[in-house]
């Protein structure tokens, strides 16, 4: 799972789940690059605001429930499993499940 964090909670071991790229698209920190105390101060001083980082965490019970309540709320309005829209309703409702783990 992929989470966004603020610079200011990011910790040495953490692991990008996302490249970091400058103003003019350069990558500065490919995906998969496992935080540094140094790489951290870097960003810092560049003024990143956030970042993504993998998330091994399965999710709390609370947060599946607000998910899948957010999606049940988006495609309210596709009531056809066949249509395009409950084809990628039934694909997030699946992910959502995956990323749910041992609660």
């Amino acid at each position: 799972m992929i989470k966004r964090i603020p610079i200011t909670d990011a910790r040495e071991g953490m692991v990008l789940a996302r490249a970091i790229a400058n103003d003019t698209g350069m990558t500065l920190c490919a995906e998969g690059t496992s935080l540094t105390e140094d790489l951290i101060q870097r960003f810092e001083q560049m003024e990143l605001a956030d970042m993504y980082i993998k998330n091994e965490e399965p999710l709390s019970q609370e947060d599946y429930s607000a998910l899948k309540e957010k999606i049940e709320h988006r495609f309210a309005l596709s009531h056809n499993p066949s249509s395009l829209l409950g084809k990628l309703k039934t694909v997030l409702l699946k992910r959502l499940e995956s990323q749910k783990g041992s609660i």
